[in-house]
């Protein structure tokens, strides 16, 4: 997922599901006193969800790390930003073995949209944005795909002997909690085990709508990790071959001949969690360590 121009501007379900989760919970982030949070963002991609929906929230005297794996995208970033005070962006693998030097411990907030999906190792991941935020404290705000069609439809593909070649380790792709079958219960208990001690998560069930074919593939060529791997001739038939499958599974409504739409139904992961035990008890929407109500998730 590289093409950073082309994510800046095929990347609606990110934009709207951020800024609605933002406007939720806004007010229930452990904002400093003084107004000099440090805020770290993991998975920041081409920065415009960072940049229009986390800034804004932050303090003046706030400074922002922006963060993805991938070098293009923080090159992409960092020109497009430049002008920003108090912001900066690099490279980092949430999911490393050992945080880079200088990053652990310094963080008020972590926040991440639409990225921990990418990350099999979900422990590691939680485990090192634990070690992201201050000693005395810090809080994170995560949301990242639980289930997705698409990943059924890259399954559906990788069958295909013209595909396969390029699509051989199709699970690293997948998010590590589709086939879960209590996705909420399990994440839950990864805060608990890397030692977040108060946390809040939801399952959500979402739809979005997607106008016209043109949209949804513009978005499919903005994410997928498959298409950098084949020469760019194949780009338009991989496409083509993904929106057969995305009708054959019914997601779509109307026909080329009117407005069509493709609907994709996905669960979203929510989560805000705690380092330390400070904080209101009414901002969470249940108690912390007990199940969730049956039918959230």
């Amino acid at each position: 997922m590289n093409q950073a121009s082309l994510y800046q501007h095929a990347n609606q379900v990110q934009r709207h599901d951020a800024k609605l989760i933002l406007d939720e919970f806004a007010s229930t982030l452990q904002w400093r006193a003084d107004g000099e949070d440090a805020l770290l963002d993991v998975g920041s991609g081409s920065g415009n969800v960072l940049m229009d929906f986390v800034r804004p929230l932050l303090p003046a005297g706030g400074q922002l790390v922006g963060t993805d794996i991938s070098s293009q995208m923080v090159h992409y970033a960092s020109k497009q930003y430049q002008r920003e005070e108090r912001t900066s962006f690099q490279v980092l693998d949430i999911g490393c073995e050992r945080l880079p030097e200088g990053l652990g411990g310094r963080f008020d907030h972590v926040t991440s949209f639409y990225c921990l999906h990418w990350v099999q190792n979900l422990r590691a991941a939680l485990g090192n944005i634990y070690s992201l935020l201050k000693p005395e404290g810090g809080d994170c705000l995560l949301a990242f795909l639980a289930s997705n069609p698409v990943y059924e439809v890259y399954k559906i593909l990788k069958a295909k002997e013209k595909w396969s070649t390029y699509m051989q380790d199709v699970e690293r792709f997948i998010s590590p909690l589709h086939h879960s079958l209590n996705p909420g219960e399990e994440f839950s208990q990864l805060l608990n085990d890397v030692g977040f001690v108060q946390h809040n998560v939801e399952i959500r069930n979402e739809v979005f709508v997607y106008e016209g074919a043109k949209t949804l593939k513009d978005n499919v060529q903005a994410i997928c990790p498959f298409l950098e791997r084949m020469p760019s001739e194949l780009h338009e038939p991989f496409l083509d071959d993904f929106m057969e499958i995305v009708i054959s599974m019914n997601l779509q409504q109307g026909d080329k001949n009117e407005d069509q739409k493709f609907l994709s139904a996905y669960k979203l992961v929510v989560a805000y969690a705690r380092k330390t035990p400070e904080f209101v008890n009414n901002v969470l929407l249940e108690p912390p360590h007990q199940k969730l109500p049956k039918g959230i998730n």
